[in-house]
């Protein structure tokens, strides 16, 4: 088959018994063999490093400073692409190279496309693409939440589920929204109170830059009225003249007087003369009524009281009236969106309802729809298990009603075994048998993979605790899964191995230095013909 996603070697240096090997891997069904105590889980042990698994210093070959596992993958798979590019490892052609180097410190380093990265991103990637089944693994088909999903794909109704969660997404930022307005409106009369008394004292003063630079002046007029009369006195002495002295009201009425006696001598001036006479009379009224200004100390207590409150304002709200005005606006359009208020939050409200209602029938929906094809999941995983010689073995799944809508619905499945008629169903993860547990995620597999996100499929410790016929199922079974996608399994029943695609044999030897003996895994691959002749090795062994 041409697996779109799907591991093509695996480098293994200073690693626990390995020196320096390097794995190849094929699509399809691969299958590791060898002695027991060769270094068959080691080969597993490093894939799981590579999936983001824990890493221990003591699997630091001694005498070295670190170990390194360099997996190479082929990808020409669209998903697995956008995922690592979405998260800043960009692709180039086909291939994504994952290395980890785990120091005899305890430190480690991993890399993806070269480029570092988090161990906690490295499984996160693992458990999206790659699915590790063995026996003592907090695996990814024993969570509910991916059992769900699962049961979701099986019944076709992930674009619904889609649907339903983008609706979600929108009743929580509706009622995140809610909880702001209503949190604002506990504060809204206390702030409305505040904004109601400031608006009023700038709307009694009223401020402008003109009305503040009139004021000014006015100020300093009734701050001086005692100079300015005794300016306007002699201004007057001027205009109305002293001690028998003409002044300048009475030089301009014998100028008039000689105009008007020689007109035609002054008959162009006369209009001129005429005009100078206005004003001067004009300048004189002016005098005359700052003269006989009388001061009431109201009107400067009065100007005095308006500029105090244009400074307390400028120092409360800015350094001049424009942000005094400015101020004016922004305390306005906080009052009017407050006293809205009460109206945003109905609004509001009825938007929840109307939204949680149709999420409420949706979920409905989409439980109705699983409840249905429970049972048609329960009874197919029945039939694969018992084709796996578990018999008498039965799968159910049960669908359990919750009371508040969840990311999924109000929906929780558990799947349930009951791997010996009588004894009652339990949890397929509180199962005691490793081999039973194996079986039924190996069935899983069997239904889900060819329409599942999963590409490859490493399966550890398949075989325990079986033999025969049963191997011989399980083998058929693993090559059923590796028609979509790749299976990395070990085994040591050549029952299972004949089903392989491509045989990996660890062998362990014993390597004297210095009078010191040390011991090195090596590996080697076989594939085509040889491969049953390799298993009829292991058959005559066994």
């Amino acid at each position: 088959m041409d697996a779109k996603f799907h591991l093509k070697n695996l480098v293994i240096q200073n690693f626990a018994t390995f020196k320096n090997q390097s794995i190849r891997f094929r699509p399809g069904f691969n299958a590791i063999i060898g002695e027991t105590g060769s270094g068959k889980s080691l080969v597993l042990d490093a894939l799981q490093l590579i999936l983001g698994g824990r890493a221990d210093k003591k699997v630091v070959r001694r005498e070295t400073e670190c170990a390194l596992i360099e997996a190479s993958f082929t990808c020409n798979d669209d998903k697995v692409k956008a995922f690592l590019e979405s998260e800043g490892f960009p692709i180039e052609g086909n291939e994504i190279v994952i290395k980890r180097l785990i120091y005899k410190n305890g430190t480690t380093k991993t890399y993806i496309n070269h480029l570092t990265c988090t161990v906690t991103f490295l499984a996160s990637f693992a458990r999206k693409f790659i699915d590790l089944v063995g026996q003592f693994e907090n695996q990814k088909l024993l969570s509910e939440s991916y059992q769900l999903y699962l049961l979701d794909h099986y019944s076709k109704q992930l674009p619904d589920l889609a649907i339903y969660q983008e609706g979600l997404r929108e009743l929580k930022a509706l009622k995140k929204e809610q909880s702001e307005l209503i949190q604002s409106k506990t504060h809204r009369e206390q702030r409305l109170d505040y904004l109601n008394f400031q608006l009023q004292e700038i709307e009694k003063l009223n401020p402008s830059s003109q009305d503040e630079e009139d004021l000014l002046k006015k100020k300093n007029l009734l701050m001086n009225i005692e100079k300015t009369q005794k300016l306007c006195f002699q201004v007057k002495e001027s205009f109305d003249g002293n001690d028998g002295i003409p002044g300048i009201l009475g030089q301009l009425k014998f100028l008039n007087s000689l105009f008007s006696k020689n007109p035609d001598l002054f008959q162009d001036q006369m209009e001129l003369l005429s005009e100078i006479d206005d004003r001067v009379h004009n300048l004189n009224d002016i005098v005359d009524r700052k003269l006989n200004m009388e001061v009431d100390p109201a009107d400067l207590e009065g100007v005095l009281d308006r500029l105090d409150s244009y400074q307390r304002l400028k120092k409360k709200f800015g350094g001049n009236v424009e942000t005094i005005l400015q101020t004016q606006v922004e305390f306005l359009k906080e009052k009017n969106t407050l006293e809205s208020l009460e109206v945003n939050c109905d609004e509001l409200e009825g938007k929840i309802l109307t939204l949680h209602k149709k999420l409420m029938s949706q979920a409905e929906k989409l439980h109705k729809t699983r409840s249905q094809f429970c049972k048609k999941l329960s009874t197919e995983l029945t039939q694969k298990v018992r084709q796996l010689k578990m018999n008498g073995a039965t799968i159910r799944l049960d669908l359990e009603s919750l009371e508040e809508l969840t990311d999924t619905g109000f929906s929780r499945v558990h799947f349930l075994a009951e791997t010996n008629p009588g004894e009652g169903y339990f949890k397929i993860k509180d199962i005691a048998s490793g081999g039973e547990l194996s079986r039924i995620l190996l069935s899983l597999r069997q239904i889900l993979a060819s329409d599942d996100s999963i590409s490859i499929f490493l399966f550890d410790e398949i075989d325990t605790g079986i033999g025969g016929d049963t191997a011989n199922s399980i083998g058929k079974a693993l090559a059923e899964v590796a028609a979509h996608g790749q299976v990395i399994a070990i085994t040591h029943l050549p029952q299972i191995a004949q089903f392989a695609e491509s045989l990996i044999i660890v062998n362990k030897d014993i390597q004297s230095q210095d009078k010191e003996a040390r011991t090195e895994s090596t590996v080697k691959e076989i594939s085509g013909k040889m491969i049953q002749k390799e298993v009829r090795s292991m058959a005559q062994l066994s």
